[in-house]
């Protein structure tokens, strides 16, 4: 419930990006009214109580893409050029330690904390959404998933072998690929919720 009420209102939202200034600002706040129905929903009923739900997403406006997470569902970037990079900052426990240089990011991957989330839409009191922007850039992919794909996988550059073997055996078929990276990942052990999105720049 909590992810269906934060996808509608972020769809809700696209036609009103003609007139918006600045949009991160504005993703914020459709994130924080999103969040607050969440919490009255949990209010309402019992049942739903300390339910909320980490967030990842991408909005192409104005020759700029820019990518906004809650959470520790991530967003990769494959540029034209081959480099593959993490583009979104996890908001957890875990990477708190790595960023304060306490561990290293393998350490982290095995860290009985790494679980453990600082923020999360519908559940935290005070969201502190994190966006970036990128230039349009023919033939940029970008790689949206849950934590459920990179927990599988030694590092990152595991992911962007197999995205980038399933572009060149589809064709650059992207359903393909995605149904390769989750495949892989249940393959390996994965028990959490894969979830994998990916689109490619045109023009």
């Amino acid at each position: 419930l909590a992810a269906e009420t934060i996808v509608k209102r972020v769809e809700g939202a696209g036609d009103k990006l003609d007139k918006v200034d600045d949009i991160p600002a504005f993703i914020s706040n459709i994130i924080s009214i999103a969040s607050d129905v969440i919490k009255q929903e949990a209010l309402n009923n019992p049942e739903l109580r300390g339910m909320g739900t980490t967030l990842v997403q991408a909005l192409c406006a104005g020759g700029k893409v820019f990518v906004t997470n809650i959470g520790d569902a991530r967003c990769y970037k494959l540029s034209a050029d081959g480099e593959f990079s993490l583009v979104s900052h996890d908001q957890s426990q875990i990477q708190e330690y790595v960023d304060d240089g306490l561990i290293t990011e393998e350490q982290a991957k095995v860290h009985p904390m790494r679980h453990v989330i600082t923020q999360a839409v519908g559940y935290s009191e005070n969201l502190k959404p994190r966006t970036v922007e990128f230039e349009y850039r023919t033939g940029d992919y970008y790689l949206l998933c849950s934590d459920g794909l990179n927990d599988e996988f030694k590092n990152d550059g595991e992911i962007k072998n197999i995205m980038a073997g399933a572009l060149a055996e589809s064709g650059g078929d992207l359903d393909a690929v995605c149904q390769k990276l989750v495949d892989t990942a249940l393959d390996l052990g994965g028990r959490d919720n894969v979830t994998v999105i990916i689109f490619r720049i045109l023009e």
